[in-house]
């Protein structure tokens, strides 16, 4: 059972311009993903899924492709830091 606590980014998705990937969305973003993302057990697609529940974006939403952008973030920067501790 994983012990990571999607809810670090209920700073982010509270704000009404989340998807517009304004500067300050995006440092908020990034903000709320370092909380996280040093877990092995964080995974960008279970973060997805929480921001998608969290604004009740359903896969008719157009904020669907805002939060896979957001997945495919987090994925690098997932993918960047295990590559950098080899």
């Amino acid at each position: 059972m994983s012990n990571i606590n999607y809810n670090v980014f209920d700073p982010f998705v509270a704000r009404d311009t989340w998807h517009t990937f304004h500067p300050l969305d995006e440092r908020m973003f990034f903000q709320c993903l370092h909380k996280v993302v040093h877990d092995a057990e964080f995974s960008p697609e279970k973060m997805g899924e929480y921001i998608r529940e969290a604004r009740k974006i359903g896969d008719d939403s157009p904020f669907v492709q805002d939060v896979a952008t957001l997945v495919s973030k987090a994925w690098t920067v997932k993918d960047y830091l295990e590559a950098a501790r080899r």
